[in-house]
C-alpha cells in the first residue's frame, strides 16, 4: 500500500470517525436493500425446499433467477436513473421489491415464489450505487459520508444471512421473509433522502437565431 503522508500544513485524518448525520439515513436505505439481497441469495433455495417442498434443481434455479434479474436491472439502471432521477427510481424499486416479498410470503406454488424473488432482484439492484452517489454529494465531507454509508450497507450484508437463520430457527423461514418484505418497503418510505444523488443535467439553451450581418 502507498505510504501517503499529509503535508506539513495539513491536519492528519482521524484514525476513527463516526459517520456524519447526512450518511445515516442514506445508509439506512442501503441497509434495507443489502439485507434483502443477502437474504435472497443465501436463503431463496432453502425457502423453496423447506416451505414449498420443491426439488433441489428448481430451488437452485430460483437463486439463479434472482441474480439474473439483478444483473439485467443493473445493466439498464443508468438509463432509468438518467430519465427518472434517483428518488423516483428507488421509490419504484421499493414497490417492486415489496411486491416481490408479498408474493414470496403468500406463495403456495414454486412459480409464484420464484416470480417474487425475481421481482426482489429487480427492485434492489440499483439501490446501493445510488446510495453511494447520494453520499458523495451530501455534506461537507463526501469521503467520510461514503465511508459511513459503505460501513452501514456492508454490515447489513454480513448480518442478514445469520439474522434470517436465527429468526427462522426461533419461528419460521416465512417470518424471516416477512421481515425482508418490511425492510423492502422502507425503500419506498425513505427514497427521498437520495435526492442528492441525482446527476446534474446540463441545460442546453436553444441555438440563437441567425442575425444578418448589417455590414455590406
Amino acid at each position: 500500500m502507498l505510504d501517503l503522508q499529509p503535508a506539513e500544513d495539513e491536519e492528519p485524518p482521524p484514525r476513527f470517525a463516526l459517520p456524519p448525520k447526512s450518511a445515516l439515513l442514506i445508509g439506512a436505505v442501503g441497509f434495507c436493500a443489502v439485507f434483502a439481497e443477502g437474504a435472497s441469495l443465501d436463503w431463496s433455495a432453502v425457502y423453496l425446499r423447506d416451505q414449498l417442498e420443491t426439488s433441489a434443481g428448481l430451488a437452485a434455479a430460483c437463486t439463479t433467477g434472482f441474480t439474473l434479474t439483478m444483473a439485467v436491472a443493473r445493466l439498464a439502471g443508468d438509463r432509468i436513473v438518467d430519465r427518472y432521477g434517483s428518488v423516483r427510481t428507488v421509490r419504484a424499486s421499493g414497490v417492486l421489491a415489496a411486491l416481490g416479498g408479498l408474493l414470496i410470503v403468500t406463495s403456495r406454488n414454486p412459480a409464484m415464489a420464484m416470480t417474487g424473488f425475481a421481482l426482489m432482484g429487480l427492485g434492489i439492484a440499483v439501490v446501493v450505487p445510488l446510495c453511494f452517489a447520494a453520499a458523495g454529494r451530501s455534506g461537507s465531507n463526501p469521503s467520510l459520508a461514503i465511508a459511513g454509508v459503505a460501513t452501514i450497507t456492508y454490515t447489513s450484508g454480513l448480518v442478514a444471512p445469520s439474522a434470517i437463520g436465527t429468526i427462522a430457527q426461533a419461528t419460521s423461514l416465512l417470518v424471516s421473509f416477512i421481515l425482508v418484505t418490511v425492510l423492502a418497503s422502507g425503500l419506498v418510505a425513505f427514497a427521498n433522502v437520495l435526492r442528492a444523488g441525482d446527476r446534474d443535467r446540463p441545460k442546453i439553451s436553444p441555438p440563437a437565431a441567425a442575425v444578418p450581418d448589417p455590414r455590406p
